[in-house]
């Protein structure tokens, strides 16, 4: 048997039967409200002017740089029209376990960005008993709000409040996880 078959039967059998790093290290319970802290009304007081859907959307421009390293992705995401601040797609890009990438692409112009502020963003890894999205946004609003690890940094483990204004995303706010979950400061993520 090859080492890659060999390899990912170890890497099925560890997520089917749950052996490995979280049998060790089991997730944190974060009873955070996170219905209420991305509720419509959050993203709502950073309203956008929604654009009339006459036109058609722009093809977004992969001719260089990372966008042409991720040419296919942004495409096929470009298809799907705007979901973001009212004429943009943000485009999530695999790069990694519980990771992504952040691309985000102007559908009126076909611009498309790649925020040095957010470049990547990793999931918070606890128990929040119910589906909470590590990037989450609106079509009608500037806001994105991380639920994770803004560029995979240990120090910012907890919900970031970003908010998109002329090709670029400022951090607005800042909660620790652990002042989020209600866990002691010293807790690591």
């Amino acid at each position: 048997m090859g080492v890659a078959l060999r390899f990912s039967i170890l890497a099925l059998f560890t997520c089917v039967t749950g052996v490995g790093a979280t049998a060790k290290t089991p997730l944190r319970r974060c009873p955070a409200p996170f219905a209420g802290l991305l509720s419509d009304e959050v993203f709502g007081g950073y309203g956008v002017k929604m654009p009339s859907e006459t036109s058609p959307a722009h093809m977004p421009d992969v001719r260089t740089g990372t966008a042409y390293l991720y040419r296919t992705v942004i495409r096929e995401g470009a298809k799907r029209g705007s979901d973001f601040a009212g004429h943009y797609r943000a485009i999530r890009i695999g790069c990694g376990a519980a990771t992504v990438c952040l691309a985000i692409a102007d559908t009126q112009n076909g611009k498309v960005y790649f925020p040095a502020e957010l470049e990547r963003a990793t999931a918070l890894l606890v128990d929040t008993g119910t589906d909470v999205d590590t990037l989450n946004y609106r079509r009608n609003s500037r806001l994105l709000v991380v639920v994770g690890l803004p560029n995979e940094e240990p120090a910012r483990a907890g919900m970031s409040y970003y908010t998109w204004r002329s090709g670029k995303l400022s951090l607005i706010r800042f909660t620790p996880a652990a002042k989020l979950c209600s866990l002691p400061p010293s807790t690591q993520f």
